[in-house]
């Protein structure tokens, strides 16, 4: 294995990617392979990548095509990404072709195509051209359909380069983000129906997620029933009345409906002194690794909760072996040597398979053989012996073990047959004396065959429950969309702030204590698997529990000097202000005026307007903690005040920093990642991304006491929202994360939507307005 992955190392793959290709045999394979049929030993690392790419996209249909795609690969005639995925749809679609016309290939694959930057900015600009209603619309364009469509016309432009450009012409036509640009934002038009149905879940769910198993009702199934012998044979075993398990497949990050299965399954047994398992549901070798693991065991710690026990399916592989010959011992399991596509057509069919009726002795000793290695990958199954003509799919023969030749995260090369979910998960629960089993409503269909098993085998039945699947606004939950999300680097990683697996939570700055509130918020329900819990119930968690823990402080996103006219070059003059307005037992802490102040950009404009409340020539403003002030005059860069007496009321009041005090910071201002209240609705959800959903303020000031903040520290930034400092701040670089606004009605400030248009508030029918308030306040 050493000769191997140094082999792997010569061709410049990463750390990470070998790491990963020497746990899936078929990776491997593939990979060695191109290596040697066009006898490459050590090359450069973008070729080694390359090579790598094309391997792992190789398609049986395309396994002729290998020496084809490799060639060109070494020769350079494929240089890049693009270059190569054009290759591989040409060849898709013409796999009925014996011979691949060169020339055909080489212009779907760009062989010979170089773009220069030069072609870009030219491409881009004469694009832009075309975009007549940019100015109006500014900010609120659909950047990924603006890049999509460029891309079309530079289809082998290296997509950085191309990004990178159009964001630099825009940003020169448009000037930079104004506060109109950085706070509006779209009012979501919700389906009445989707409205009330999310009211009706708040109000009948507004106690604080008390549980009762009186109310927890089964279908009414003989296979449920434990007898009196099982009754006993738990009682003996295990003390506790109520029992239950969280049970993640180790193949992936937690996400908030994650936390919401923990909170249901820990909570429910806590309520009735009981206990929970965490146990993992490892049988899929190919898709886990301890990494998996170690990151749910800490996103259970974050979450505050200690389990019973932690357990492993994978430690009952013998157990579950030996209750698999006991299914083939009553012909209620037979091998089936049909491939993976004769054996889908023939249940959809409702036909056997003819291996159905081979007999227990032959059947045993071809599972024998299939533990000991005999057999190829997928050459030989274990089936289920149930109903092939069952209305219920899941009762149609299921397969419960087949073989995989790759190495378990937990077992390591033990095995090389592994349990189906299915088959492991029921078992499982019985042998670990769980009483309520409880998972979402898409395993319901699968309840049936969870009894079959356990009475087939005679063994303890759990009471099992399913409840809805957590939809949340905004956003996608789908392990497969996330997963498109992530290696498509739409978003920033596993724990980008702006989707919501637990890791991207915890970095935006969600508290254990909001997550677990939300949970206890919307409760369970049997009401289905379309219902959405909407962005701002979530949001409104955190704002309860920051607003009496985040220490108060102000920070400024893009500075502009201003400068106190009436008061001396040496002025100076401390103020005192609480740390935490709603706690005061946390004390006050110290700030300074003086005769030169940063104020935000964003609050600042040389023409007044009658809405405008902000820094204008002539108007009198108020200065946090400081009183109100007169502005003389102002220009792109400076602004000059006046200090005015305490009796002036000024309408409102602007948050600021010394001069002395400010120190430089790294502000990320996020957003929801779609706009769309339903990205699922959309033909292509990608579509739907929100172009705004992550601003950096690069050139942000912080107060200097936060000099000694560490990562995951939260404050609030007074009139910018609640803050979590990021776990990339170091080496004196600070960097904070909006967790969110103050209140829902800061993103509906200047501009509004109404009947499709951008329009002034100003501009907006009274009754337009009470909607746009009710929508504000809904938290």
């Amino acid at each position: 294995m050493e000769e191997v992955q140094t082999r792997l190392q010569k061709i410049g793959l990463d750390e990470t990617t070998i790491k990963n290709t020497l746990k899936g045999k078929n990776a491997l394979k593939s990979i060695l392979q191109t290596l040697d049929l066009v006898g490459v030993k050590e090359c450069d690392k973008k070729i080694g990548n390359l090579l790598y790419e094309m391997s792992q996209n190789l398609t049986e249909a395309l396994e002729n095509r290998r020496a084809l795609l490799a060639q060109y690969i070494v020769e350079g005639k494929i240089s890049n990404k693009l270059q190569l995925e054009g290759g591989l749809e040409y060849l898709r679609t013409h796999t009925h072709l014996e011979q691949i016309p060169q020339q055909d290939f080489d212009k779907a694959a760009g062989v010979g195509i170089v773009v220069t930057p030069e072609q870009i900015k030219t491409t881009v600009t004469e694009f832009l051209k075309t975009k007549e209603d940019l100015k109006t619309i500014r900010y609120t364009y659909n950047f990924s359909e603006y890049t999509k469509q460029v891309r079309t016309l530079l289809p082998f432009a290296e997509g950085k380069l191309l990004t990178q450009e159009l964001n630099q012409q825009i940003e020169a036509i448009l000037g930079p983000k104004t506060e109109e640009d950085l706070k509006a934002a779209k009012i979501q038009t919700k389906k009445p129906q989707q409205q009330q149905q999310q009211q009706q879940q708040q109000d009948e769910e507004e106690d604080d997620c008390k549980f009762d198993i009186s109310k927890l009702v089964a279908r009414d199934l003989a296979t449920t029933v434990n007898s009196e012998q099982l009754l006993n044979w738990r009682k003996k075993n295990f003390p506790y009345e109520v029992l239950t398990r969280f049970p993640p497949e180790p193949n992936g990050y937690l996400h908030i409906g994650h936390a919401k299965s923990i909170n249901f399954n820990f909570r429910l047994a806590q309520h009735y002194k009981g206990v929970t398992y965490l146990r993992f549901d490892d049988t899929n070798p190919e898709k886990e690794c301890q990494e998996f693991i170690d990151n749910i065991k800490e996103n259970l710690r974050f979450l505050g909760y200690t389990p019973f026990k932690t357990t492993h399916a994978s430690d009952n592989f013998g157990k579950l072996y030996d209750y698999a010959v006991q299914l083939i011992q009553k012909g209620k399991a037979y091998c089936c040597f049909l491939s993976k596509e004769e054996s889908s057509k023939l249940r959809n069919d409702l036909k056997p398979s003819p291996y159905r009726d081979t007999q227990p002795a032959e059947n045993i000793e071809i599972f024998r053989k299939m533990k000991m290695g005999y057999y190829k990958e997928n050459e030989v199954c274990l089936r289920a012996k149930i109903d092939p003509t069952h209305p219920n799919p899941t009762l149609r023969d299921p397969a419960i073990f087949r073989i995989r030749f790759t190495p378990h995260p937990h077992q390591g090369d033990k095995w090389c047959i592994y349990p189906l979910y299915d088959f492991t998960h029921c078992i499982c629960d019985s042998i670990e004396g769980i009483t309520h089993s409880c998972c979402t409503l898409e395993f319901e269909v699968r309840r049936d065959l969870y009894y079959w098993f356990l009475k087939e085998l005679d063994l303890y039945r759990p009471f099992v429950w399913e409840f809805s699947r957590l939809n949340v606004s905004n956003t996608v939950l789908s392990k497969r969309k996330l997963h498109h999300l992530v290696f498509n680097n739409i978003v920033d990683g596993w724990d980008d702030p702006r989707i919501l697996t637990l890791n991207g939570l915890r970095r935006r700055g969600y508290t254990a204590d909001s997550i677990n509130k939300f949970c206890d918020l919307i409760s369970v329900t049997r009401k289905g698997n379309e219902n959405f819990i909407g962005m701002h119930v979530l949001e409104s968690c955190i704002r309860k529990d920051l607003d009496v823990k985040a220490p108060r402080t102000m920070a400024i996103l893009e500075p502009i000097v201003a400068i106190i006219d009436n008061v001396a070059d040496d002025f100076s003059e401390e103020l005192e202000v609480p740390i935490i307005p709603r706690n005061p037992q946390k004390g006050n802490r110290k700030i300074l005026l003086t005769k030169s102040i940063y104020l935000d950009k964003n609050d600042v404009r040389t023409e007044d307007h009658v809405d405008f409340w902000g820094v204008a020539p002539g108007k009198i403003i108020g200065l946090k903690q400081c009183g109100p002030f007169k502005v003389i005059s102002v220009t792109a860069n400076e602004v000059h005040l006046e200090r005015l007496g305490k009796d002036v009321k000024p309408k409102g009041f602007l948050h600021w920093l010394s001069v002395k005090e400010a120190t430089p910071c790294v502000v990320r201002l996020y957003d929801y990642l779609f706009e769309a209240y339903d990205p699922n609705e959309l033909d292509d959800y990608i579509k739907g991304i929100n172009p705004n959903s992550k601003i950096v303020c690069a050139n942000a000031l912080m107060h200097k006491d936060l000099l000694n903040s560490k990562p995951e520290d939260k404050l609030q930034f007074e009139r910018l929202g609640y803050f979590n400092l990021d776990f990339d701040s170091k080496d004196g670089k600070f960097i904070w994360n909006r967790t969110v606004t103050l209140q829902e009605k800061d993103k509906i400030k200047a501009i509004a939507q109404v009947d499709g248009k951008q329009v002034q508030k100003k501009d907006v029918p009274q009754q337009k307005k009470d909607n746009l308030k009710k929508e504000a306040k809904k938290e």
